[in-house]
């Protein structure tokens, strides 16, 4: 069995984007004419431009955006597991909950990769069709990554901070720019990660960047501060510590992590939690004795650490986001 699958395409700007992206699609129906090697059937929404009216000056402008297809495991509600790099253009999906079924949170969720990369489905759609189940609007974010590899790429790490945090800002402007036509409540809109999108989740959440945004990143009068962060094994440093110590306001936080973790180590978490908790600010804290780095919904993965994602919405329901009756 072809176990993956490598494709690249030209995304040297929004039209050869859109063009390259209608020729992958293309591409995709034909392979899955192959048996064995993957499967797309889960029919994803419409993929949306998070810079309809492009990004002057994009310093992150790779000759190619480059995408790996994965065998996904059986409990991918997606039934796929793309994998980008080398991503210039920013791009978003959103996904709603059946009709009448909303409860007005909504949460933008930043898939993992180091920041070389974007899990798109194993840390994207597939927990926002799992979210969409609970009566929660997902924006899954495919934000720009940082491939130092490329020849191409002019611009430091410090440099890149700057522009996936202004991608990050966009995405929580979107959901609440179009709160009404979603059904969304403006105050009950958050953003969530897993891995390096949990790094970025925090980042936004304590405007880390805000004094260096981008000049093209301007949002009006929309607020763009999350209501609520989940941190799923997320990445963690000092300064996020350091900063946050010196803050007295901070959204309530979920945070979720595997004992066996050694990539992003749960004794990270635990230190965010005590600074969170001296300070008297909500915070919730779940460490699995399961689950190395990775492990996304965590089914098959251990007994306890496959309910994660029950005890997030449990704690939205505790925080007030969610109706008991919902």
């Amino acid at each position: 069995m072809i176990s993956e699958i490598n494709i690249t395409f030209i995304s040297v700007n929004q039209i050869k984007f859109l063009k390259m992206n209608h020729l992958f699609r293309m591409l995709i129906s034909a392979l899955l004419l192959l048996p064995g090697i993957f499967n797309l059937s889960a029919q994803l929404p419409e993929e949306e431009l998070l810079w309809p009216d492009g990004i002057p000056g994009n310093p992150l402008e790779y000759k190619e955006e480059k995408l790996t297809v994965n065998e996904f495991r059986e409990s991918s509600l997606s039934q796929s597991n793309r994998v980008f790099s080398c991503v210039s253009v920013p791009t978003y999906i959103i996904h709603k909950p059946a009709k009448g079924t909303a409860n007005g949170v909504a949460m933008v969720i930043c898939p993992g990769g180091g920041f070389r990369d974007v899990w798109i489905d194993r840390e994207g759609n597939d927990m926002a069709l799992w979210l969409a189940g609970h009566g929660i609007t997902s924006l899954v974010l495919k934000y720009r990554t940082f491939n130092s590899d490329a020849e191409e790429l002019k611009i430091s790490r410090d440099e890149y901070n700057n522009h996936v945090y202004a991608d990050a800002r966009k995405a929580i402007y979107v959901l609440r720019s179009r709160a009404k036509e979603l059904g969304i409540d403006e105050n009950k809109i958050g953003i969530g990660g897993f891995s390096a999108g949990g790094s970025l989740s925090i980042i936004t959440a304590l405007s880390l960047f805000e004094k260096s945004l981008p000049a093209y990143a301007k949002f009006g009068q929309i607020n763009t501060n999350p209501d609520f962060v989940g941190l799923f094994y997320p990445g963690l440093n000092q300064g996020f510590l350091k900063v946050l110590k010196e803050k007295n306001t901070f959204p309530p936080v979920f945070i979720m992590n595997g004992g066996e973790d050694n990539v992003t180590p749960p004794e990270n978490c635990i230190q965010l939690y005590n600074v969170l908790k001296e300070k008297k600010l909500s915070v919730e804290l779940h460490i699995y004795s399961k689950g190395s780095h990775g492990f996304d919904s965590g089914i098959g993965r251990g007994y306890a650490v496959s309910t994660w994602r029950d005890s997030f919405i449990a704690w939205l329901k505790d925080g007030g986001f969610i109706k008991d009756e919902q």
